[in-house]
């Protein structure tokens, strides 16, 4: 019996003797892999501290003792290579030290899906939404009532030409296009490069759209600066220049210096320097009729564009693609005068070659169209044009007058 237990005592030391000599291989082995790369003695510690799990994971189990027998049985080893393989493969899969790869980093959202604008940004040519079909009706009489004035460009003509994907067209007839062109001195004072003139008005002035349907025919491009009611940006700096008894219109030509105040003089002189010289007879019909005709068709939003919201104003000018008679591009400049904005209108009427630039430009013609350098938004939709506008620079109504 002692004899007995004496062999089974002397078995068991030599099984924790294999297991103890299997796994100081298996850390020489992980240790020597790891050394091949890494050279830190506190990162090697670590190693060694975070590899018992893996290094018991690789050791075999001691055999059984067979009670039958006397005979003890030898511990199996793994071979480096199988060690270093299973190793690779839970390192692969499970690596304290590996750096995690990045996760699939999500865009963040441009500065226009940050506003959450609840209008639609898609453009869709003469898209009117539920809630915008009485504002488009009501902004549809002034270009009735003046009898489209301001839609054409001076010289306007249609031509049938052979059909061209990258030029501007009303529609194609098989192999042709309906093209539409302009007066000869328009594309000439183009080439120019001329600077656009400067111009203070109020949307909701009879006598202030006499001029922009003059600019939308001659197809100028105007730099406004708003003066609605209550104004503190515009309106004052005219007023303190020029005395409180000033009216609008004010233009200012920076290419040759000239500044006029009366709506009659800057039409004669706009059709003269940038045009033939000829005053349409829709602009002269009458001392008070072409102004009657203007405010009555300013009638049914005749309180839309006439006063001062408080804003904030931007930097730089924004850019504005536009034309007078189109009722959705009176909604976007009612809402740049109540904000006192100022801005560049590219005029693009029926024949200018600014529609062509448009095209060109963003790859379709839609009117009109926004583009904001303060933020690099670019918008076609009326709708959501007027929301961005209220939303970016627009401030809510206080009680306090000044802040």
């Amino acid at each position: 019996r002692k004899v007995m237990i004496f062999s089974t005592c002397e078995r068991d030391t030599r099984h924790k003797l294999a297991r103890r000599t299997q796994y100081k291989k298996v850390i020489a082995t992980m240790t020597m892999s790891y050394r091949r790369h890494h050279h830190s003695p506190p990162l090697l510690l670590l190693f060694l501290l975070l590899s018992i799990p893996y290094a018991a994971a690789f050791s075999s189990p001691s055999p059984k003792a067979d009670s039958s027998s006397s005979k003890s049985t030898t511990s199996t080893t793994l071979s480096p290579s199988t060690v270093t393989s299973k190793l690779a493969n839970v390192l692969q899969n499970n690596n304290p030290f590996q750096r995690k790869e990045k996760e699939e980093e999500v865009p963040e959202p441009t500065f226009l899906e940050s506003l959450g604008l609840e209008s639609n940004v898609e453009p869709k040519r003469f898209y009117v939404s539920s809630d915008q079909f009485l504002d488009i009706v009501g902004a549809s009489f002034p270009a009735l009532f003046r009898l489209g004035t301001g839609i054409f460009a001076e010289g306007y003509k249609l031509s049938l030409t052979p059909q061209d994907s990258s030029k501007y067209t009303i529609f194609s007839i098989g192999k042709y296009q309906l093209s539409e062109t302009c007066s000869p001195s328009l594309l000439e004072r183009r080439r120019r490069n001329i600077q656009p003139i400067i111009l203070y008005d109020m949307e909701a002035c009879p006598f202030c759209r006499k001029v922009r349907e003059c600019v939308s025919i001659l197809s100028l491009d105007v730099t406004f600066c708003p003066c609605p009611k209550n104004g503190i940006k515009s309106r004052q700096k005219i007023k303190d220049k020029y005395g409180d008894d000033t009216t609008f219109p004010v233009m200012i030509d920076p290419n040759t210096g000239i500044e006029l105040f009366d709506s009659d003089d800057i039409l004669t002189y706009l059709f003269k320097t940038y045009g033939d010289g000829v005053v349409p007879w829709t602009l002269t019909i009458g001392n008070a009729l072409v102004p009657l005709t203007a405010a009555l068709g300013l009638l049914p939003r005749f309180n839309c564009g006439l006063n001062a919201k408080y804003s904030n104003a931007p930097s730089q000018p924004l850019t504005l693609y536009s034309y007078e008679g189109s009722p959705f591009c009176k909604l976007v400049r009612e809402t740049l005068t109540e904000l006192e904005i100022g801005h560049t209108q590219i005029s693009c009427p029926r024949g200018s070659s600014n529609r062509q630039a448009l095209l060109d430009r963003t790859g379709r013609f839609q009117v009109p169209y926004l583009e904001d350098p303060n933020t690099g938004v670019e918008l076609f939709e009326s709708q959501a044009i007027c929301e961005y506008l209220r939303k970016v620079y627009g401030v809510l109504d206080t009680p306090v007058k000044y802040m």
